[in-house]
């Protein structure tokens, strides 16, 4: 009935083998047989996963990721591996995606099957909401008054997430991620089975993303920021936030570049929760990090976006 999908680099390394080995287990609760394993990996996280799976009756398919004629393997290209075997190789009917830094919440599984919802030919997409391990993010949206679950639900609406998803085999057939989505490319994926008209529920249950902790790393983030501004002019993939950003500030001038003085007014807020958990002198940088990440985001969207032709999501990703 299921394939479990898993696509990796240096995971041992990056989450360390205690996460990584709960991962694994916390899948045990879905009815599948065979692993996809899709590593680009240079420590030994591959033999890990081989050791695992026999030792769980798991049979396992090990492959590097198929570049597509790409410089280099990013995380599109180990996605579309792992569905293009899955597509080939088996005639099972759901691919679940489980990244390696999260664990399923218990009765993940259960819940889907005491909804039916498998049986509901209209879903392709089945998704759970990602809890974080640490409360920094359900404080700060407390202070906003904001609900956690509802924001959550927003952001997959806009980005997708492929940390704990179910596919349909006929909602992914025939899809081909671009290769240079090393970020987005499960918001790609999203879209283009939500645009052929499947429908996507939301596995309230949910999971633990764990996504190791550091401190914020102010040019990483930008990169990452920089990508989400090119995805948005050539994909038309906007996040939440951005689209509230677009929808406010380019109606007004002049109140598009006033917005810029929000993430001042958001630093007090930001400041309370990033102390209370990381404590005063480390949760002051967070905050100037955080905010400052947030006013120079700001400035590039209103200066890149704001005479840029954003397209609609489904004709860039062909499909009208």
């Amino acid at each position: 009935m299921v394939i479990l999908g898993i696509i990796v680099k240096d995971s041992l390394t990056r989450v360390g083998q205690e996460l990584f080995a709960k991962m694994l287990n916390s899948t045990l609760q879905v009815p599948y047989k065979s692993i996809i394993l899709v590593s680009d990996s240079q420590d030994s996280t591959d033999d890990f996963v081989k050791t695992w799976a026999e030792e769980h009756d798991k049979e396992i398919i090990v492959t590097k990721s198929n570049l597509y004629y790409y410089h280099r393997p990013t995380r599109a290209t180990a996605r579309q591996t792992a569905i293009e075997l899955f597509l080939n190789n088996f005639n099972d009917e759901w691919l679940m995606f489980v990244d390696d830094d999260v664990v399923l919440n218990n009765g993940w599984w259960q819940w889907v099957m005491d909804n039916k919802i498998l049986e509901n030919p209209k879903v392709g997409e089945i998704w759970g909401l990602n809890y974080d391990t640490t409360p920094e993010r359900e404080y700060l949206l407390k202070l906003l008054g904001v609900n956690l679950k509802e924001y959550l639900i927003k952001k997959f609406e806009a980005r997708g997430g492929t940390h704990d998803t179910l596919y349909r085999r006929k909602a992914i057939e025939g899809v081909n991620i671009p290769p240079e989505l090393h970020v987005y490319e499960d918001a790609y994926l999203h879209f283009y089975v939500k645009c052929r008209g499947w429908e996507s529920v939301v596995n309230p249950v949910g999971i633990i993303h764990y996504h190791p902790t550091k401190e914020t790393n102010v040019q990483e983030e930008k990169e990452r920021m920089k990508i989400a501004i090119q995805v948005a002019v050539k994909y038309g993939i906007i996040e939440y936030d951005t689209m509230k950003l677009i929808n406010q500030g380019f109606k007004n001038k002049f109140l598009s570049y006033l917005s810029l003085l929000r993430p001042a007014l958001g630093l007090p807020p930001m400041f309370l929760v990033t102390v209370r958990c990381y404590g005063l002198k480390k949760g002051f940088i967070e905050a100037i990090k955080r905010q400052y990440l947030k006013f120079w985001f700001r400035w590039h969207v209103l200066r890149n976006l704001e005479n840029a032709k954003i397209p609609n999501v489904c004709e860039a990703i062909g499909i009208e």
